[in-house]
């Protein structure tokens, strides 16, 4: 099956002239992540230039399309390219192909050539029937099912679907004669309706008597009976308990998951025909189940040969199994640039930040990692910072603290997660680090049941860089300790809030009372919203501390 294998993207829109370049995993989904205005969408439309529906050569650019607007700058795009079967002319020789290149510059005439898979020499000879041999459909949150499913052009997904379905049944001429006789048969049937035969015959009788030099007339069309018309004959629609409905009664988040189905069925029964699928945050209009759902119907589909590309900010849509297909879309000043890791390097990054060499292996760290993540950990993918912590307590407590002192998480990208204990804290912190994602990690000394030999801890600030002559150091404090790479809450975080606030235990004896929970996350929590943070403390000033160490967190 024609696949696109990779893309390189130079002076496009917000891609600068450092190219970047796309790897596409056989069989898994390419999945697009990062913050608005990042260069996802730009990604995406250098792909549907090179694979959409008009030909690049003679694809207009807008001046938005070159860098910065620049007119002087050239645009390259390079695609690579497996599975053709369409040959390349030469010379009289001829040449598998095994890509394709774009390059354009203002006010000059646009390249597009084919790359000869045989010598690597450019070929400017690009037929249409060999470009489209890999086509590329993008269904986003303004374009509906209806018109993927209709015929307004011949690179819709039911237009492709119908006219593979009329090659192969032209293929067999039994069946062409056979349907032929079918089709004078209807329309001798129909003839035999004498208002119709009537009618037939006046309406170009009296279109000629009107006008005698009129060389067209009205006839009735029964193309839709004719094999060599078959294709335009299908149509498809929405049905509901075995009633047909219309597009317009289908939410848009509907008709995006319809129309990823009909491209599967696509991908499987024609496995001759190359489909990229784009879907352009297909989360937009879906509930968080039916996120997690689809994502799981999307993998599988992307495992049964159909190309799938997706932009997402939803963690439901990131699994570290296809973790060669994640990539990271950044924007440093003006310039988009993309971060993509596999097994290898994910690995050696592990390595050499700390981990056990004995216990961590290239062949089980993907399903190590993938079996211990979740949605809500995942979340980090998309945040400019984290702050990892022990689990909920922090978790709830500290966006309070920050935000009444002046400092709101979210407003600068800055996620607190839990990751469920102090072992998992050098695990996500090596994952967050390897996409280069500033990360902060925050624990406590209270090791009793959770880390008495203090190993957990090691691991952690091991891997953030901590010598080892500085760990039982560090290990042996009570009190709050505050660096640029983590924070130690003392013996316990309560305890140490305690400490920190004069006013902390009367108001938390308060939270219980009023509360009538012992869960000490929520108490945290409510205890947080009524802390004494006006005057000067010792907890004042350590939480604004720890504030400042996160506005100028970096990698």
């Amino acid at each position: 099956m024609p696949r696109l294998t990779k893309i390189t993207i130079e002076n496009f829109r917000s891609i600068g002239e450092i190219p970047i370049t796309i790897h596409f995993p056989d069989k898994k989904p390419l999945i697009f992540i990062g913050e608005n205005n990042a260069g996802k969408s730009n990604v995406i439309r250098a792909i549907e230039l090179m694979f959409g529906e008009f030909h690049p050569k003679y694809k207009k650019l807008d001046d938005y399309d070159f860098f910065q607007r620049n007119p002087s700058c050239e645009i390259v795009i390079k695609a690579e390219v497996s599975g053709l079967s369409g040959l390349l002319k030469k010379n009289g020789r001829s040449h598998p192909c095994s890509g394709f290149s774009f390059r354009a510059t203002k006010n000059k005439e646009t390249e597009f050539v084919a790359t000869q898979g045989d010598d690597g020499c450019e070929n400017p000879y690009v037929r249409n029937d060999l470009r489209e041999e890999l086509l590329c459909v993008v269904v986003n949150s303004e374009q509906n099912l209806n018109y993927q499913l209709g015929y307004s052009n011949k690179n819709t997904l039911l237009s492709r679907v119908a006219k593979a379905f009329h090659d192969k049944l032209t293929e067999d001429e039994g069946r062409v004669s056979k349907l032929k006789k079918f089709f004078d048969d209807i329309k001798t049937t129909f003839l035999e309706v004498e208002e119709f035969s009537l009618f037939n015959s006046n309406m170009s009788a009296i279109a000629g008597e009107m006008l005698s030099n009129m060389t067209h007339a009205l006839a009735f069309d029964f193309s839709a009976y004719d094999p060599s018309n078959y294709f335009k004959t299908l149509r498809v629609h929405p049905t509901e308990d075995g009633q047909t409905r219309a597009f317009e009664e289908l939410g848009t988040g509907q008709q995006q998951i319809l129309a990823l189905s009909f491209a599967h069925a696509y991908a499987q029964s024609f496995l001759g025909q190359g489909l990229i699928f784009i879907l352009d945050e297909p989360e937009a209009h879906l509930h968080p189940l039916a996120q997690k759902w689809l994502a799981k119907k999307m993998f599988k589909m992307a495992e049964d040969g159909l190309q799938i590309i997706l932009t997402t900010h939803s963690p439901y849509f990131v699994d570290l199994n296809y973790i060669e297909g994640i990539n990271l879309i950044r924007k440093d000043k003006e310039t988009t640039y993309n971060i993509s890791h596999n097994a290898t390097s994910l690995f050696k990054h592990c390595i050499d930040k700390g981990s056990n060499p004995q216990k961590t292996k290239k062949e089980t760290i993907i399903p190590f990692y993938a079996n211990n993540s979740t949605s809500h950990i995942l979340s980090g993918y998309f945040a400019n910072k984290i702050i990892l912590v022990e689990g909920p307590t922090e978790e709830l407590a500290l966006p309070v603290y920050f935000e009444r002192l002046g400092f709101d998480p979210t407003e600068f990208g800055v996620e607190i997660i839990g990751v469920g204990g102090k072992g998992n804290l050098a695990k996500w912190w090596r994952l967050f680090t390897l996409y280069q994602i500033p990360t902060f990690i925050c624990f406590d000394n209270d090791y009793k049941q959770d880390d008495a030999s203090g190993f957990k801890r090691k691991d952690a600030l091991k891997a953030i860089g901590i010598k080892d002559e500085d760990l039982e150091a560090i290990l042996g404090v009570e009190k709050w300790s505050i660096s640029d790479r983590f924070c130690v809450f003392g013996t316990d975080f309560e305890t140490t809030m305690k400490a920190s606030f004069a006013d902390y235990a009367e108001i938390e004896s308060n939270i219980v009372e009023t509360l009538g929970s012992s869960s000490k996350n929520l108490i945290a929590r409510e205890t947080a919203k009524l802390v004494n943070l006006k005057d000067e403390s010792d907890g004042k000033a350590k939480m604004t501390n720890l504030i400042e160490i996160i506005r100028k967190l970096i990698v």
